[in-house]
């Protein structure tokens, strides 16, 4: 009896020991899987308190825009990017490690409004290939009073006084191709099409006075003279210094030359003598040199070029504007020096607006006739000066509008001058 208890005894302390076993066992499985659960929630908090910060930082971005205004060129804008852990372990792998729970940070593009300012500058070198066409449109009133007698008594003048009205418009059509070969060095080839429309007034007609006026109109429409050049970037811009790009252009006459052309007097009118034609180009071959500067100072981009073109002296079969006279001759146009400079805010992304203003000082021009000496031609010489305005605007990642309006500001440059282009790049 005693051993039966004695048993017993053995085995309730055999399964009280395995019943304790197997629950102390449970008890470490559980523990385990709380501390795994414990360590997923913490690694999603975690990827939620980055995504909130991402998140909180584009709202303050989209609130106060004028306080994050993109850096042209040299964006300095960067982005939080929040993602799931199979994302961030990718992009771990193909970053360098950047320690502890630290956010990604990927760059922001470049603005593709600054870009189209630079590119306007000749300063964009991102080897591709941009076909450019434009249509610009300029018009000039010229009025000269002409007085053939003398004064009376000091106040009254006594003789003929002749008053002529010029008003000329020109629209041109440009074809442009640019191909960057390096990040420094890159060509163009600039092909325009003209067509120019001149009226021509003068007083006197029939024998009257200077309020009889008579008019006449002369057009014509032909290519223009072709240029190519090249842009060298010497200087890369810095956070002390600017770009610094120097430029080569040559012109070819290809266009209709001015010389030649035959005046007439209308029959009508003696004081008012036209042309036959108009000219589309200069006649001579033409070659320029010249530096561009362009520097970023946030958020506004500053740009200045100066400039020098010669003019190479050229024979022609005729160079008087007599109809019953052919004389040969050479020209020797005046050399001309070109300077400007201006400022442009991108306002986003995609537009920005400029403001520029471009001087031309030009040197009088000469003439020979066969057999004879050189001749300054009186008034040939020139200073040209007008203030422009212009609106650029990213239509898409490869197509950009370019407009623009120009005021003459001396006599000599047009009275205003409208132009568009665009800019598609390959």
């Amino acid at each position: 009896m005693k051993n039966n208890f004695f048993n017993l005894s053995l085995m309730s302390l055999a399964i009280a020991s395995c019943l304790t076993s197997n629950a102390w066992a449970e008890g470490s499985q559980d523990v385990e899987q709380l501390k795994q659960q414990l360590g997923d929630l913490n690694s999603r908090y975690e990827a939620q308190s980055v995504a909130l910060q991402a998140l909180s930082k584009r709202l303050q971005q989209l609130e106060n825009p004028q306080q994050v205004q993109a850096r042209p060129i040299h964006a300095v804008n960067k982005t939080v990017v929040a993602a799931d852990d199979e994302t961030q372990n990718t992009r771990e792998e193909n970053q360098p490690s950047q320690g502890g729970n630290e956010p990604v940070i990927k760059e922001a593009p470049a603005s593709r409004s600054a870009e189209a300012v630079y590119r306007e500058q000749n300063a964009l070198f991102n080897k591709t290939f941009t076909l450019e066409t434009g249509l610009s449109y300029s018009h000039s009133d010229r009025r000269q009073l002409t007085l053939e007698g003398f004064l009376a008594l000091d106040s009254i003048f006594l003789g003929n006084i002749n008053l002529d009205h010029i008003k000329s418009d020109i629209v041109q059509f440009d074809v442009t191709g640019r191909y960057g070969v390096t990040n420094r060095l890159q060509f163009d080839f600039n092909a325009p099409f003209l067509y120019r429309s001149s009226t021509y007034e003068s007083g006197g007609a029939g024998g009257g006075g200077a309020s009889t006026l008579s008019e006449h109109d002369v057009s014509n429409s032909n290519i223009g003279d072709v240029s190519a050049g090249a842009y060298y970037r010497l200087f890369t811009e810095t956070p002390t210094s600017p770009d610094v790009v120097w430029n080569v252009r040559v012109k070819a006459p290809t266009g209709k030359n001015p010389y030649g052309i035959k005046l007439r007097t209308d029959p009508s009118n003696n004081n008012l003598v036209v042309p036959d034609d108009l000219p589309t180009g200069n006649g001579v071959w033409t070659l320029s040199t010249g530096f561009t500067f362009v520097k970023t100072i946030d958020p506004a981009i500053l740009f200045a070029n100066v400039g020098y073109a010669h003019n190479f002296t050229r024979s022609f079969d005729d160079i008087s504007g007599s109809p019953l006279t052919k004389t040969p001759g050479e020209v020797d146009l005046g050399d001309s020096y070109q300077l400007g400079g201006g400022l442009a805010f991108a306002l986003n992304d995609r537009m920005s607006t400029s403001m520029s203003y471009a001087h031309r000082f030009a040197d009088k021009s000469r003439i020979k006739q066969k057999g004879k000496s050189w001749q300054s031609i009186v008034g040939s010489d020139s200073s040209s000066g007008s203030l422009n305005f212009g609106v650029t605007y990213a239509m898409s990642d490869k197509l950009s509008m370019v407009a623009n309006v120009g005021v003459g500001v001396t006599p000599d440059a047009p009275d205003v001058t409208v132009g568009v282009k665009f800019p598609y790049n390959f």
